[in-house]
């Protein structure tokens, strides 16, 4: 079972923060504008700040990317204790902008998607599996077919965590 859950994260953790980055390089400036608007740093910061997230987000997607296609256990750890150190931050920040600031953008993948709890659980969630992947490694002793089923279920899981905050939105509308 520890091989199966290494094998997802081996594959989800990367899978989502490269498509993170993917998303703020084709809207440049929309995490910064959500750093502002957020209001917990000073507005000064948002700009450098947004170009340390991102290219923190790159580097770990990058490394755990690379050390999964070359089978390097060693590098797929330090990749994925670094992106559990990153999204726990990120779950932390996300708890705290969500209950302080209602109503603001989260910045994610230059997405409009508003700071919500669901926003800072799937952050909690991607942090928990790679922390799974910075303890296990690459699964090893696996066949074929479970790792056709790892790769399957890391990609799955990568879909759902990445829809899930803007898939849980509700809408209010006043009837009228």
């Amino acid at each position: 079972m520890t091989g199966l859950l290494a094998g997802i994260a081996a594959v989800c953790v990367p899978l989502v923060l490269l498509a993170s980055v993917y998303g703020q390089v084709r809207r440049p400036g929309a995490l910064a504008a959500a750093l502002r608007a957020q209001r917990v740093f000073p507005r000064g910061f948002a700009g450098a700040l947004a170009v340390c997230v991102i290219a923190a987000e790159a580097l770990a997607g990058a490394g755990g990317a690379v050390a999964l296609l070359c089978w390097l256990d060693g590098p797929m750890r330090a990749a994925s204790g670094a992106s559990a150190v990153l999204l726990a931050s990120y779950a932390l920040y996300g708890t705290y902008v969500s209950r302080a600031r209602r109503g603001v953008p989260c910045g994610c993948a230059g997405d409009g998607t508003p700071m919500t709890g669901w926003v800072a659980g799937r952050a909690a969630a991607l942090a928990a599996a790679a922390l799974i992947g910075a303890l296990n490694g690459l699964p090893t002793g696996s066949t074929a077919y479970e790792m056709f089923i790892a790769a399957a279920a890391g990609l799955g899981f990568a879909v759902i965590l990445w829809a899930l905050p803007r898939a849980l939105l509700t809408e209010r509308r006043t009837a009228g």
